[in-house]
């Protein structure tokens, strides 16, 4: 059976009862026989290479993410850890029992940061770092800086790829309420959302800023460490059925969206709800 590739496999017949020999036509059905069995090899190999393929892609892919995630932790926050350390060195002045809290807020938000190594977690896990992250932003803004918090409590076991929230929080820290002189509000909330057949979870980041021009705001998002690593991330786990939304408004703040599917699994087939 002559295959394609660097195979070849041979059928002997012979010891016929009674010295028969193979009539020509039975030898043209073997013959056709043996060109389909050829063909079929053919084709499984190549089934089989493009499985292999895939599958080499898909770990590909999914060391790309975790490496995306690792170096999202490792530059997580070089301007945060500044602001904090400055504050911090501030405060030591000014009130010591609130520089040591607040050091203390900054170790255990690193602490969890570094320790966690799994590509995803809960949403309720989640907020909890965002949540500790503020009330150290709190020691610098103090009575400037508001949050709240939108989350229905039966969304919170749902998971989510870990360290996707914390830096739109940042960001709207850094572009909205520093840069306003009384402070301001930084919102965060959560719902789901019906589309053809599909649940998404939809995830809001918004602040009270002064907002951004299209031109700004396309410069941050092509500069910014932690937008593009969103990005990528969500790209990896969910393809195009993921998406990353700025929304910035003269005089009324910026929002930031996420959404992605949470009625199947994605790519890593870690599942969304926690067992």
């Amino acid at each position: 059976m002559p295959t394609v590739e660097a195979e070849f496999y041979q059928i002997n017949l012979n010891d016929f009862a009674g010295g028969r020999r193979l009539l020509s036509d039975e030898i043209e059905m073997l013959g056709a026989v043996a060109l389909l069995a050829a063909r079929r090899i053919d084709a499984l190999r190549v089934s089989d290479e493009r499985y292999e393929q895939k599958t080499r892609e898909q770990e590909f892919s999914k060391l790309a993410a975790e490496t995306e995630l690792r170096a999202l932790r490792a530059q997580i926050n070089p301007h945060f850890l500044f602001n904090a350390l400055t504050t911090i060195g501030y405060l030591i002045q000014t009130a010591p029992d609130k520089a040591f809290s607040t050091l203390m807020k900054l170790t255990a938000l690193l602490r969890r940061v570094l320790k966690s190594s799994g590509e995803f977690t809960t949403l309720s896990e989640e907020i909890e770092l965002v949540e500790s992250y503020l009330e150290i932003e709190r020691a610098r803004f103090e009575e400037r800086l508001t949050v709240e918090i939108d989350v229905p409590q039966d969304l919170k076991q749902l998971r989510v790829p870990a360290l996707i929230l914390q830096p739109l929080v940042e960001n709207a820290v850094k572009h909205g309420i520093s840069k306003a002189k009384l402070g301001g509000v930084i919102s965060l909330s959560a719902r789901l959302e019906n589309e053809n057949n599909r649940v998404f979870l939809l995830l809001k980041v918004g602040d009270s800023g002064a907002g951004a021009a299209s031109d700004e705001l396309l410069q941050n998002r092509i500069k910014g460490v932690g937008l593009n690593n969103i990005e990528q991330r969500l790209r990896s786990y969910y393809g195009s059925s993921a998406v990353l939304k700025i929304k910035s408004e003269a005089g009324k703040g910026t929002t930031a969206e996420i959404k992605f599917p949470v009625s199947e699994s994605p790519s890593t087939k870690s599942g969304f709800l926690r067992n």
